[in-house]
């Protein structure tokens, strides 16, 4: 119970933290890359599925780390790599991660997973020569559950950018959730990416892609295998606002297809597109690859993982 109360603790303090750092800050936002999804899953539902318990929970300390303590299997690891946005070398990156999640006892798990981005090399020209700019985001994430049907769960994100070899950003992003859970129901809600954002050299401040998250999916029979539909929806705080449906179909939980569709205002963070996925199972080990299309900015980005749960 201790433990609890300190997650619970934790939680309150860093809310009023985040919320008051946001509340001067402006509309520009800088690492938009936090509110894309990682779980290859997820990218082949379009960004839905946040609180799916049948999808691996190794990445949930990037999204809804209220997710984790209802998860399935007592240790969940995968590695994931992503090629995003390969229409232009401006905005293609090369993506190599991983994470692990661990349930360490009744309504108690944890988290902790990073991702590494690459994006294009830079000519700087004469003596500068050229620079490979990297993204880096290490997450923690905890959860724990009330009961059977309820729990909180709360994320950080440390973010660092090294945009030329010695000109570097950081910052640091707050994810808090809660989920309610209900026989094949799954409904979470909760606050994403908070944070102080990133002050430039002549102090202007660029905000994080905060948000107002929530997301709820559904679980049933359909022959021999199980049928979900997930409905996802960010509101960021700059005003925007992007909203991800997806379905998928499990064949005795040893082969999946799946798709989506997310619809995004302008400017939004993560953008409007179409996305397919494929997967299968067997004995704890899994493979999943997605394909997102449909959009001049991210389509023909893939992603592929291997995950092991037990």
């Amino acid at each position: 119970m201790k433990i609890r109360h300190c997650i619970l603790l934790a939680s309150a303090l860093l809310l009023t933290w985040s919320l008051k750092a946001q509340e001067q800050l402006p509309a520009n936002e800088v690492f938009e890359f936090l509110s894309f999804p990682r779980g290859v899953a997820q990218t082949g539902m379009a960004g839905a599925g946040k609180t799916l318990l049948s999808e691996s929970t190794a990445l949930a300390a990037f999204d809804n780390p209220a997710v984790l303590p209802f998860a399935l299997n007592h240790v969940d690891a995968t590695v994931v790599y992503g090629r995003w946005a390969p229409a232009h070398p401006n905005t293609l990156t090369n993506n190599l991660g991983g994470g692990v999640s661990a349930r360490l006892g009744k309504g108690f798990a944890v988290s902790a997973a990073v991702i590494n981005q690459a994006h294009a090399e830079v000519d700087f020209g004469g003596e500068a020569g050229t620079f490979t700019p990297r993204d880096l985001v290490v997450a923690f994430g905890a959860g724990v559950s009330f009961g059977e049907h309820v729990s909180v769960g709360v994320s950080a994100r440390l973010v660092k950018q090294q945009v030329m070899a010695d000109y570097q950003l950081s910052a640091t992003a707050i994810t808090a959730m809660v989920q309610y859970r209900k026989d094949a129901l799954n409904v979470a809600a909760g606050l994403a990416n908070l944070g102080a954002g990133v002050k430039s050299e002549n102090e202007s401040v660029s905000s994080l892609p905060a948000s107002a998250r929530l997301a709820a999916s559904y679980e049933l029979p359909a022959g021999p295998g199980a049928f979900t539909c997930a409905l996802d929806a960010d509101y960021y705080f700059s005003g925007k606002i992007g909203v991800s449906a997806g379905v998928a179909y499990a064949f005795k939980d040893m082969l999946f297809a799946r798709a989506g569709y997310r619809y995004a205002t302008a400017g939004a963070a993560f953008p409007s597109h179409l996305a397919l996925g494929v997967g299968a199972k067997w004995k704890g080990l899994g493979l999943d690859i997605s394909y997102l299309t449909a959009n001049a900015q991210i389509g023909n980005s893939i992603c592929a993982g291997i995950s092991y749960r037990f």
